[in-house]
C-alpha cells in the first residue's frame, strides 16, 4: 500500500509539472523555475570564472563575441533573456552553456575558427541549449528520479538499495540519450538562429568539419565530447539536410558574404597554448614560473594544466601514455633516497606492485623504480617513478603505459628528466605566452611559400592550410587574412 501511495503522489507531481518548451513548443517535465535556473547558472558561472579565468587581453575580440551572441539571442525563442558571453582562458576547442543565459567560449576555439559566421554557428548551438532550457529539463529529470528512488526505497523497506548499481547505470544511459537528443536539437535550431540573425548558414558545416579533423587527430581528447554529442559524421549529415531545406526557403541566405577578414584581424596577438598565471607551454617545453623549472615535452605529447591531481599532467593520448609531475613542499630537509622511499609507499598504497629499482645515472641524483599494475581502460600497465629532492622541495615524475608499450614510454620519460632544467627567477619572470600572428596573402603566394617565410621550411604547409580552414590542394586567394601560429608542432 505504501508503494501504491507513493506512485500516486509521483503521478500527481508528474501531471502538475509540465511546461511548454520555448523552442519546440511541446510539453515537457519542468520542476525548475526561470528564476531558479538563472540563480544556478550565476553560481556555476562564478566557479567557471575562478577555475578557468576570463581572457581579457583582446578587448575587441571579446566585444565581438558579446555582440554576435547578443544578436543571436535576440533572434532566439527566448529573446527577452540576457545572454552573457565570456571567453575562458583555456586552449581547448570547446564552448558550453550554463542555465539562465551564461555562455563560455574557450580561447582555443577562437584560434581555430575562421570567420564571424563560424563564431555565430558555435554561439547559435550554445544559445539553443539556453533557449530550450536543456539544463533545467535535465535537472528536473534528476529531481524526479531522486524523488522516485527515495519513495520506492521507503515503500520497500530499503530493498531497492540492493539494486542501486544497476538502476544508476540505467539512468546514466538514459541521460546520455537525452543529452544527445539535446545536442541534435541544438544543431538544428542553432542553424536557424544564426540564419535569422543574418549570418551565412554554411559556416555551421565548416565548424563541424573542423571538429571532424580534430577528433581524427586526437580521438581520446574528444571522449567526453562523444559521451554527450552524437557522432560528428551524423551531425554533418543532419546539418546538410537542414541546409538543404533552408536553401529552399531562403536561397539568399547562402549568398551572404563570409566575414573572414573582419574576424581574423581581431586574432592578432591571441595567446596560444596552455597557460596559467604560474605556468605556460612554449613550443616543446613546459615552464613553471612558481618553482622556476622547465621540462622538455616529448614529440606527440600534450600538456594539461589546472589539474587537481598533479602540478602538471603530460599525455600522449594516441598511445595512452600518462605522466604526472608533482612538486612537494617539504616540511623538513630529507635526502632524495628517503623522499623516493616515501613515494614508493604511496605507489604501493595505490595498488601497484614494485618490480625493481634502476641503477642509472640521471640528473639531480634522481632515483628510479618500476612498478606493475592494472587499470580498467588499459589492462596490464607498467609504471615508472622518478623522484629527487632539490632545495626545499621534492620533485616526482610518474609515468604509466600499457605493459607492451612500456619501452617506448620509458624513452619519453628519460627525455623528460634529461631535459629538466631549473631557471633563474629573472629568466622565469620574462617568459611570455606564444601568440598568433596575422598575414595578408599577396598575389602569387602559396601555402608552401608562406610556410617557408615564417618557419624556414615548407614542411607543415598542409597543417597551416588546415589551421586556416582550407581543404587540401586549395591555395589561399590574395587579399585574405590568414593565421600564423607560433609553431606547427600541435597543428
Amino acid at each position: 500500500m505504501r508503494l501504491f501511495k507513493w506512485i500516486y503522489v509521483f503521478i500527481l507531481i508528474l501531471s502538475l509539472s509540465c511546461a511548454v518548451n520555448p523552442v519546440t513548443k511541446k510539453k515537457q517535465l519542468m520542476l525548475v523555475s526561470e528564476e531558479e535556473e538563472f540563480k544556478m547558472g550565476r553560481s556555476a558561472a562564478k566557479e567557471v570564472e575562478e577555475e578557468m579565468g576570463i581572457y581579457l587581453e583582446l578587448p575587441q575580440l571579446r566585444a565581438l563575441v558579446k555582440k554576435v551572441e547578443d544578436n543571436i539571442g535576440k533572434h532566439s525563442d527566448r529573446p527577452y533573456l540576457i545572454y552573457r558571453t565570456e571567453i575562458v582562458d583555456t586552449p581547448d576547442f570547446n564552448a558550453f552553456a550554463l542555465p539562465g543565459g551564461f555562455i563560455f567560449v574557450h580561447r582555443g576555439l577562437l584560434a581555430r575558427i575562421n570567420s564571424v559566421d563560424e563564431l555565430a554557428a558555435v554561439l547559435g548551438h550554445e544559445t539553443t541549449h539556453v533557449a530550450a532550457r536543456h539544463s533545467a529539463a535535465q535537472i528536473s529529470k534528476e529531481k524526479l528520479i531522486n524523488f522516485l528512488l527515495f519513495g520506492v526505497n521507503i515503500a520497500t523497506g530499503g530493498v531497492v538499495q540492493n539494486y542501486g548499481q544497476f538502476i544508476n547505470l540505467g539512468f546514466v544511459l538514459a541521460f546520455n540519450k537525452f543529452s544527445r537528443d539535446y545536442e541534435r536539437q541544438a544543431d538544428s535550431y542553432g542553424i536557424i538562429y544564426m540564419t535569422r540573425a543574418g549570418y551565412n548558414p554554411l559556416a555551421f558545416l565548416s565548424v563541424l568539419k573542423q571538429i571532424k579533423r580534430l577528433e581524427a587527430k586526437e580521438p581520446s581528447l574528444f571522449e567526453v565530447w562523444f559521451m554527450t554529442h552524437p557522432p560528428t559524421d551524423e551531425r554533418i549529415k543532419l546539418a546538410k539536410e537542414e541546409l538543404k531545406e533552408l536553401r529552399r526557403t531562403c536561397p539568399k541566405c547562402f549568398k551572404r558574404p563570409i566575414r573572414r577578414n573582419e574576424y581574423i584581424a581581431l586574432l592578432n596577438g591571441l595567446a596560444i597554448g596552455e597557460r596559467t598565471n604560474n605556468e605556460l607551454v612554449l613550443k616543446d617545453r613546459y615552464y613553471n614560473k612558481q618553482y622556476y623549472f622547465s621540462i622538455k615535452i616529448p614529440y606527440g605529447w600534450f600538456v594539461r594544466l589546472r589539474s587537481k591531481y598533479a602540478t602538471v599532467i603530460f599525455l600522449n593520448s594516441k598511445k595512452q601514455f600518462f605522466a604526472f609531475v608533482d612538486v612537494d613542499p617539504l616540511m623538513k630537509r630529507i635526502s632524495s633516497k628517503d623522499y623516493h622511499k616515501r613515494n614508493e609507499k604511496q605507489m604501493l598504497r595505490q595498488g601497484l606492485i614494485k618490480l625493481q629499482d634502476l641503477k642509472i645515472k640521471i640528473p639531480y641524483g634522481a632515483m628510479v623504480s618500476i612498478f606493475k599494475g592494472f587499470d580498467r581502460s588499459r589492462g596490464e600497465i607498467t609504471a615508472e617513478l622518478i623522484s629527487f629532492v632539490r632545495g626545499e622541495n621534492g620533485y616526482r615524475l610518474v609515468g604509466s603505459s600499457r605493459k607492451k608499450d612500456f619501452s617506448e614510454l620509458q624513452k619519453a620519460l628519460m627525455e623528460m628528466i634529461n631535459g629538466w632544467e631549473f631557471l633563474k627567477p629573472e629568466e622565469a619572470m620574462k617568459l611570455q605566452p606564444l601568440r598568433l600572428k596575422i598575414h595578408r596573402v599577396r598575389k602569387g603566394e602559396t601555402w608552401k611559400s608562406i610556410t617557408i617565410k615564417y618557419y624556414g621550411s615548407d614542411i607543415g604547409s598542409a597543417k597551416l592550410a588546415e589551421f586556416n580552414g582550407f581543404d587540401k590542394g586549395k591555395e589561399p586567394p590574395s587579399g585574405i587574412l590568414i593565421k600564423i601560429p607560433p609553431t606547427l608542432r600541435f597543428y
